[in-house]
């Protein structure tokens, strides 16, 4: 391959990782702060106002709504803000990976169809927000865009598995000279035999001191001896 054209390859697959990194960040924090919360809160009106509580009839009234179609209402946030989470989650987890572009690209795609069945349902129940709408439609659409980056790269290389290769971790194997660590009873086995070593060397030391004295002092004793048989002859 051209090296321009890697080069051109590797910066796509560089934003393609950002794109689905931060993107399925901001989908899980979404999906949790945002509408689940919503499937919660309709779940809890519905609740109350079977129960009663005049605040929560007053709130379906002013609604427009039965405490069945809240029910629903909550039960399709719930299951859109699962979805939204698990999307998410593959996303993050599978941001280094191109061998997963064609699953994650489905994946998103398929949550992208959830969000637009979502907001046409609550379009018809005159419940649809604005801000919920431009979030559950643009996060998955910018995920798609970098999914789809990573699709053309694993088209283009289909034995490519990582975007960035991953630094690999360097095991440091025991080598033979390695020093192993004695015990208490080696070390102290160890220190008595090199006190011991010096004591033997000043015994050598010393014997082979006396050796010399005694042969200087046969010595001296054959040499008077001469002395005195060569004046005794003389004589």
């Amino acid at each position: 391959m051209d090296p321009m054209e890697r080069q051109k390859q590797l910066r796509q697959a560089m934003n393609a990782k950002m794109i689905l990194f931060a993107g399925g960040i901001f989908l899980i924090f979404t999906a949790v702060t945002s509408t689940i919360m919503y499937g919660v809160n309709f779940f809890t009106i519905a609740y109350e106002a079977s129960k009663g509580t005049s605040e929560c009839v007053d709130i379906l009234k002013e609604a427009g709504i039965s405490i069945g179609l809240a029910r629903g209402v909550g039960i399709c946030f719930l299951v859109v803000g699962v979805w939204e989470t698990t999307v998410g989650l593959w996303a993050v987890r599978s941001n280094n990976r191109i061998d997963r572009s064609l699953k994650t690209f489905r994946l998103i795609l398929s949550l992208l169809v959830v969000e637009v069945v979502m907001q046409v349902f609550l379009f018809a129940v005159r419940m649809m927000n604005l801000g919920m709408l431009f979030t559950a439609i643009a996060i998955p659409l910018f995920l798609l865009w970098g999914a789809g980056r990573y699709h053309k790269i694993a088209k283009a290389e289909p034995e490519r598995v990582y975007a960035v290769e991953p630094a690999k971790k360097i095991v440091q194997k025991p080598t033979a000279a390695t020093p192993k660590k004695k015990s208490i009873h080696e070390r102290a086995v160890m220190q008595a035999r090199l006190q011991e070593e010096p004591e033997e060397e000043e015994t050598g030391a010393e014997d082979s001191d006396v050796t010399e004295v005694s042969s200087d002092l046969s010595e001296n004793h054959s040499t008077v001896s001469e002395d005195d048989d060569t004046v005794l002859k003389s004589e």
